[in-house]
Parts: C-alpha cells; sequence; structure tokens
C-alpha cells in the first residue's frame, strides 16, 4: 500500500508499491519517499485528556510538551485544563506553522466551584488577593457559571471543560461527590451547546458521574467509580468515556518515587489511597463500559504520553488491542467532531501517519517502538531525520 500526500492532506491511498514517477504532473519540485514497508502503519493518535500548560503561565513548558505529545504519536491532542494566556496562542501557532506540534482542541481554564478541584487558592487570603491565571473560571451560582462558559469561549476555547466532582490531586476537602449544583451545571452545558461547544466533565463518584450525564455534558472523564447504573445512563445518552487509565499509574509513582514534577502533599497521597481502596478495580469498570457499549476515549492526562495509555487500556482494562487503538484514532476523532478530518488514513483527511517497529495488533507493547510520525504532512520522528523536521517553520503549511 502507498499513501500519496501532498501538501497536509492525504490526496490518496492506492495498493503495491507507487513511485515518484508515478505523481500526476504538475509534479512538486520535490517528491520525497518514505519507506515503511516493514513497519505497522496507521492514523495518528488522539489523546483526548492532556494538560499542556499546567497550571502556569509557562509557554516553554508547554512547547516542551507538545514535542514530547508529537513524537509520542499524539497528532491531535484535547487539552483539558491550561492557563489560557498560553494554550491558545500555543494552539495558534501551531495552526499557523510557527511551530510543528500536534492540532490541539484547548479548554482553557477549567470551570471549577469554590474550593473544588481546579480551585488552587486553598483558602489563602494572599492567593484570594492575586489568584493564580488557572483558577480564573472559579464560579459559583448560575449567572456565574454562564458567564465563566461564555468567558471561556470568548478566550477561544474549543470546548468546556467541568470539574464536575473532586478529585485527589488537590488539597480540598470537598470529597469526589459532585460539585456544582444541578442548576448551575444544566447551566454550563446549555450555554456551552448554544455556542456550539462540547463539555467533558472530570467526575469520579458515581453521584457525579450521573449528574453530569444528566445535564447532558458529552464526555466522562476518569469515572473511576463506574456502575452499572450510571453506566447504563451514559449509553443511553451516548456520552464518550476517558479513564484515563495510566494517570493512575502516574500518581501512584508519584507516591512511591516523589518529584518535583508532580508535587503529592500527604493530604493528596490520603486522598488517593483511600479512592484506590474503595473504587472498583479498574478491570471491572472497564468491562462494565464495554459491556454497555460505551464508546471508549484513550487520554493519558499527561501521566505519560497517548502511547502509554493506550498499552493501559489492554494490559489493565482488558480491551483487545484493536479496541485500544480504535479508542485513541476513531473514537478520539468522533468525540472531538473531526472525524472528517482525522482518526483514518483516507484521501482528502489530514496527513497524519504514524509507524511502529512491530505489530500493536499482536503485541500491544509494540506501540511503544514508534517509528515514524507526520502531522499535516511534515515530518516529526524519522530514522533519517531524528525527531523533528528539518524543513523551517516558515515554509509549514497556512
Amino acid at each position: 500500500m502507498s499513501i500519496l500526500v501532498k501538501d497536509d492532506t492525504i490526496t490518496a491511498i492506492r495498493d503495491g508499491y507507487v513511485g515518484a514517477e508515478a505523481i500526476p504532473a504538475p509534479k512538486p519540485e520535490h517528491v520525497k519517499m518514505v519507506e515503511l514497508q516493514n513497519q505497522f502503519v496507521m492514523a495518528g493518535m488522539v489523546d483526548a485528556h492532556t494538560h499542556i500548560v499546567f497550571p502556569n503561565l509557562d509557554v516553554a513548558i508547554g512547547l516542551f510538551n507538545v514535542g514530547l505529545m508529537l513524537r509520542g504519536g499524539a497528532t491531535t491532542v484535547r487539552d483539558a485544563g491550561s492557563s489560557p494566556e498560553a494554550i491558545f496562542p500555543l494552539r495558534d501557532a501551531i495552526v499557523e506553522g510557527s511551530i510543528l506540534g500536534p492540532r490541539i482542541m484547548a479548554s482553557g481554564s477549567p470551570l471549577s466551584i469554590t474550593g473544588g478541584h481546579a480551585d488552587f487558592r486553598n483558602g489563602k487570603l494572599q492567593d484570594e488577593l492575586s489568584p493564580p491565571a488557572y483558577s480564573s473560571a472559579v464560579c459559583d451560582g448560575v449567572n456565574e457559571c454562564e458567564k465563566a462558559t461564555r468567558k471561556q469561549i470568548q478566550f477561544g476555547a474549543d470546548q468546556i471543560k467541568v470539574m464536575a466532582s473532586g478529585g485527589v490531586s488537590d488539597d480540598s476537602d470537598t470529597g469526589l461527590g459532585p460539585a456544582f449544583s444541578e442548576a448551575e451545571l444544566k447551566a454550563i452545558v446549555v450555554t456551552a451547546h448554544r455556542m456550539h461547544r462540547t463539555v467533558m466533565a472530570h467526575a469520579l463518584s458515581a453521584e457525579s458521574i450521573e449528574a453530569a450525564v444528566d445535564a447532558g455534558v458529552d464526555s466522562v472523564e476518569h469515572g473511576d467509580f463506574l456502575n452499572e447504573e450510571v453506566a447504563r445512563l451514559m449509553a443511553q445518552h451516548h456520552v464518550f468515556f476517558d479513564p484515563t487509565l495510566y494517570s493512575l499509574v502516574a500518581l501512584q509513582n508519584a507516591i512511591d518515587h516523589p518529584t518535583p514534577s508532580i508535587p503529592m502533599t500527604e493530604k493528596n497521597i490520603r486522598k488517593f489511597r483511600t479512592m484506590m481502596a474503595t473504587a472498583p478495580r479498574i478491570a471491572e469498570r472497564m468491562a462494565l463500559a464495554k459491556r454497555f457499549g460505551l464508546t471508549i476515549l484513550a487520554g493519558s492526562d499527561n501521566g505519560g504520553i497517548i502511547t502509554d495509555e493506550v498499552v493501559a487500556l489492554v494490559e489493565q482494562g482488558h480491551l483487545s488491542p484493536r479496541e485500544a487503538l480504535v479508542a485513541s484514532t476513531v473514537n478520539g476523532a468522533d468525540a472531538l467532531h473531526l472525524s472528517g478530518q482525522i482518526g483514518t488514513l483516507a484521501p482528502g483527511k489530514s496527513a497524519d501517519v504514524i509507524a511502529f517497529d512491530g505489530n500493536p495488533l499482536t503485541n500491544i507493547e509494540d506501540c511503544h517502538k514508534l517509528h515514524f510520525v507526520m502531522a499535516r504532512g511534515h515530518v516529526a520522528v524519522s530514522p533519517d531525520t531524528g525527531e523533528g523536521d528539518p524543513t523551517p517553520a516558515s515554509t509549514l503549511p497556512k
């Protein structure tokens, strides 16, 4: 099979080998051949849950992260919460061709109640007087929730992220139950949908998942306490499920091997251990998701890169390799409403192509043997060029 690419688009897919001489006139001045005969070739992956610039405004961190994600096989990412002052310019710079990175669908600041999962002020007076930018979407009451939703969209949000429950990686004592009131959560969803944006909901407890689905959210993130009742409800409402399994591995590693990059307080550790001791086993909730036919996504939650999550979906979640690869491509494209552009290799779609040594359909660990990455027609990983495309940024497609 040969894949023909012009600029940032797949123009044709043909059986057998197609040489440069077969390219119809007018031929481009330079025709580049990439030999992947011995590799497993597929569409670029979609990381459906990332945090690119979190929680500060350091664009340099964002630049590092997008490079890492792209070289890890994610040609499209859905950012689930980053500083708006950094994430939107970064997204736009990639679109404009100033830098090479994955296509970003950005949320901006996640919406949180006062004292909730994304309110990092921790009740300190100095933070109340000068709150961090990441907490700029703290909202209480229907009017504030509607305004905060509109504000993120005004900033440029592609979708809205809402913290519909507490979490374990913060210092709050709000628990894992529903965070927003029914009216508040409904106001967020209605406002977002009215402005043609989807809503992704951080929801851990069964009660918070149910509240989020009842409010009309489009995807549930994490869902650690998924049970039969809420799985059935999600299926009835066609809500995507993004279990972010590898982030649990990363949190456990952060506890076992403390690092400044993932600070864990004693309260964080207690909350995490309590959750892990009381939540259903990963395999159990993933079995429920499959039983009720939920559309499963692959999201790293920045615990690692997208291929780490794909491997976790198989080894911990007991998905088949094919199901995990579909979660990271076709399903991700559907969740982002981009199935006409990404998710499969087809003429007219974006030239987002990756290749592995080995065959992840027979051995999912081969996902760690990334051989080649192309994003919108530009090579990011290749044995010939190493990591990165030598093409100057100024010549990238606009």
